[in-house]
């Protein structure tokens, strides 16, 4: 039976490749360190055109057509790519792969005391820090900053936990290569879809509960965010995530199952305001947003009523217009055609306006 090593320098995040440039920054450390380990064959996967050097005998280089993606960090899929196929899990790592292969990351190889990770969001520093692996998220913060007030920090595959302000003392073994500062202009909501979305285009579809599930959730949050959500979708996406944790192949599924419940856990009073209160409180969440004249800067000019093409504009010459905001689309071309800036997008906080059209104070 033929022992055999994969090291797998691919990235899960295309703006976090820490395997390839700790491959890169570290070359000849590196292959001594994989040549040094007990194989038959050994295998490097890295992504295409990012191999430059010379390859020792010894080692057999795939390079990939891929430049990321979650499921390469997977053994069993990182296997089906040195058998020249794509890298589709067969199951979660340690579930079954037979131990004449094993799976080695750069990382691992290299005996890396620091973990790097990036940092982007709303950090202050963005970019490539390096951090204990065992650490707390204050020292994140601490080192990362954040502009305007903090919020919560997202740790992404394959931890998928949000960490909020009462979370940052509690130790956490860093695993990840991508963290995401959020601040108080970002909406928990919002953000949840897009990860998801994310999560989505990352999927294998060889898994009904990886693939159909995070479909599903993407649907839910999706219906939220249009205002056609109701509370029930929020205990069957709980329900959904229980069931991926427990049914998907790969650890994508759990990770995401892993994020929709770390969010409701840390923001669900957030989350179910856009429910109950049709109110997104960051004012992100375009249908959620309505568009009112201000009574100190309106002209009576007639502009937005010439471009609105709802009517929903009230108002004559010289006196104060109003939005009647049930025929109100939200194009937004009001606010563009406005030479007064008397118009703007509210969210939660509405200005105080006429309910309709009086004289200008002008």
């Amino acid at each position: 039976m033929m022992d055999t090593i994969i090291c797998n320098a691919m990235p899960v995040y295309h703006e976090a490749p820490v395997s390839p440039m700790l491959l890169k920054d570290n070359t000849e450390k590196f292959m001594e360190a994989l040549l040094k380990e007990p194989a038959d064959i050994r295998y490097l996967i890295v992504p295409e055109g990012d191999w430059k050097w010379d390859k020792p005998e010894g080692l057999t280089v795939i390079e990939t057509p891929y430049k990321s993606g979650f499921t390469y960090g997977n053994d069993s899929a990182l296997i089906k790519v040195t058998e020249g196929e794509k890298p589709i899990p067969l199951c979660r790592n340690h579930g079954g792969i037979s131990g004449e292969s094993r799976v080695m990351t750069v990382e691992e190889l290299l005996n890396e005391e620091k973990k790097k990770v990036y940092v982007g969001g709303k950090a202050k520093k963005k970019g490539f820090l390096d951090f204990d692996r065992k650490t707390t998220p204050r020292d994140i913060l601490a080192a990362s900053g954040v502009q305007g007030i903090f919020k919560t920090m997202y740790f992404g595959h394959p931890m998928g936990v949000f960490i909020n302000e009462t979370m940052m003392d509690q130790p956490i073994e860093l695993t990840t290569d991508y963290i995401e500062i959020l601040n108080e202009t970002d909406c928990m909501l919002d953000f949840l879809l897009k990860t998801a979305d994310r999560y989505g285009k990352e999927a294998c579809g060889r898994c009904v509960f990886g693939n159909e599930g995070v479909f599903q959730i993407r649907m839910l949050l999706t219906d939220m965010t249009l205002k056609k959500g109701k509370m029930s979708d929020v205990d069957l996406m709980l329900e959904l995530c229980h069931e991926m944790k427990q049914q998907s192949l790969c650890e994508s599924g759990f990770s995401i199952a892993n994020t929709v419940e770390s969010a409701l856990d840390c923001f669900k009073i957030e989350i179910e305001e856009h429910i109950t209160k049709k109110s997104c409180k960051a004012g992100v969440c375009q249908k959620f947003l309505t568009f009112h004249i201000l009574l100190d800067l309106c002209t009576g000019c007639m502009e937005c009523l010439d471009v609105c093409e709802d009517d929903a504009i009230l108002g004559k010459k010289k006196f104060i217009h109003v939005i009647d905001q049930n025929e109100c689309s939200g194009c937004g071309a009001c606010i563009e055609a406005c030479e007064e800036n008397a118009i703007i997008r509210a969210g939660a906080d509405k200005p105080k306006c006429p309910k309709k059209p009086v004289p200008c104070k002008h």
